[in-house]
């Protein structure tokens, strides 16, 4: 009942978005703005694994932002904000294989799962109010943050957690976060030095860690997790349920706390820089120790779900950001450098061997480099439109990390048995047939030995009309098991 009453709302709607023109949509004598999008999108596995799974995604999205003026005056401004993306996914209907995988490594009760989002932490991305007076500004309510300068978002923009299961229907990146209930406010002195300004935030009581997709779905790459016969079909399930259980409760010990200071420098071309401070906890989950090891066999073996087996440590993320730009290098320039303290991480001989945790000091750096050039004959042919280039060079790098090569043990980070990771990412991109036409290739690679590559064709006949073609390359040390091939058709009004 509930996928035909959405199939009959995507009708409705559809044909009510053909007869539209305006944009955006203004009601009530310009008060309330509204606008919003219809995406359709079809991924497709290049590979296929154990499973023959062929589509990682069939989805239907509805997107509608709306931005209501309740007072509107010179030295007083209240708005109310809100943003709401809900899907239906229809591919466990065009794929018998990711219905059966589903349903035998998580269960048939995991199909809702797969095919909508889960509640209204997934579907509603923000809604709060915005009260602006003379020089101070207060935001209230659900909201996403973004507190970064590079493509390496995860730097310093690390306040919003991550809805991983949104990966297969190619994003955008900011339809990755989920929102936070927390109260922002700002201060913009008058005739300060450098025009600073000042940014507090607080996310009171409620914690939301990563979300994945269900076991058995298509987007786990590779083979199926499932290294001892002796282990049920749903054992990787119940690790992911444990993560969700073991989650901090709701309550003010889990209050997060954030300051920013914005300034702008006459050094060189100017620019403009930011210097931040968040204490928080860990979006994805630690086992918790040897205790917490011995309690994972339990759950994975018998289905023991009374003891704790995850963790969620809290620790402190310092960065600085800035961008300006840079005549002699024809580029705008963009970094930020992120230093974590007190950070917990996992130490033992891999993710299911752990023996104890371990706190260590991180260092993330991250350099963006976007400038704009002629490239011959393409562009001379092409009306002399630009390419427009970047690349991004990032740096992760963990203090006293620690090897013990006697053992086998070693501290359980991003890098692996390796202190630290270099990451070279490169973009290119222009526009054909009177800019309708956009082509982009994108491709990055670290040092460890992974590659990601994605081309794309971006098609805008029309403002309201876009048509995305796409091969999106997930591999990691070279597994062909990761990639898909995409098409989105998109109307926004």
């Amino acid at each position: 009942m509930k996928k035909t009453f959405f199939n009959l709302f995507m009708v409705i709607a559809l044909l009510f978005l053909l007869q539209s023109s305006a944009f955006p949509l203004s009601l009530y004598d310009g008060k309330l703005d509204f606008k919003g999008s219809i995406k359709q999108t079809l991924n497709v596995k290049t590979h296929q694994d154990e499973r023959n799974i062929r589509y990682n995604s069939f989805r239907t999205t509805v997107r509608g932002e709306a931005l209501y003026k309740i007072v509107s005056c010179p030295e007083l401004d209240i708005q109310f904000y809100s943003l709401a993306n809900y899907y239906y996914d229809y591919v466990l209907d065009i794929d018998s294989n990711m219905r059966y995988s589903v349903g035998k490594e998580a269960g048939r009760s995991y199909y809702n799962n797969v095919q909508r989002p889960s509640d209204s932490e997934e579907y509603l991305k923000e809604a709060y109010f915005d009260v602006k007076y003379k020089t101070f500004q207060l935001r209230l309510g659900k909201q996403l943050v973004s507190w970064g300068e590079t493509a390496e978002a995860r730097v310093a923009d690390v306040i919003n957690p991550l809805n991983l299961k949104y990966i297969i229907a190619f994003p955008d990146w900011e339809d990755y976060k989920m929102g936070l209930w927390m109260a922002r406010m700002f201060w913009r002195p008058e005739n300060w030095w450098q025009d600073m300004s000042f940014e507090f935030l607080v996310i009171p009581s409620t914690f939301i860690g990563t979300r994945v997709p269900p076991a058995g779905h298509g987007a786990y790459v590779g083979q199926s997790p499932m290294p001892l016969p002796i282990l049920p079909n749903n054992w990787f399930q119940r690790v992911l349920d444990a993560q969700r259980r073991d989650a901090p409760s709701s309550s003010w010990n889990n209050c997060e706390v954030g300051l920013r200071i914005r300034g702008y420098s006459t050094i060189g071309e100017g620019v403009d820089w930011y210097l931040s401070h968040f204490y928080t906890r860990l979006d994805s989950p630690l086992i918790n120790g040897a205790e917490g090891q011995t309690n994972l066999l339990l759950l994975m073996l018998l289905g023991d779900t009374s003891r704790k087996v995850w963790t969620y440590p809290r620790y402190n993320s310092t960065a600085f950001c800035f961008s300006t730009t840079s005549s002699k290098l024809r580029s705008a320039i963009r970094g930020e450098c992120a230093f974590n303290t007190s950070r917990d991480y996992n130490y033992g001989t891999a993710a299911n061997s752990v023996s104890a945790i371990k706190q260590r000091r991180l260092l993330t750096t991250a350099l963006t480099f976007d400038r704009k050039t002629m490239v011959p004959w393409i562009s001379d042919m092409n009306r002399n439109e630009p390419f427009s280039l970047s690349f991004t060079w990032y740096q992760y790098y963990m203090f006293d990390h620690e090897h013990n090569k006697a053992t086998g043990e070693y501290i359980i980070g991003e890098t692996g048995k390796d202190s630290s990771q270099t990451k070279f990412s490169f973009t290119a991109s222009t526009t054909f047939l009177f800019s309708t036409l956009t082509t982009v290739f994108n491709i990055a690679y670290d040092t460890n030995g992974s590659r990601t590559l994605m081309p794309q064709l971006v098609y805008m006949p029309t403002f309201h009309w876009q048509f995305v073609l796409f091969y999106q390359d997930l591999n990691k040390h070279l597994d062909k098991y990761g990639s898909q091939v995409g098409l989105s058709v998109k109307y926004e009004f």
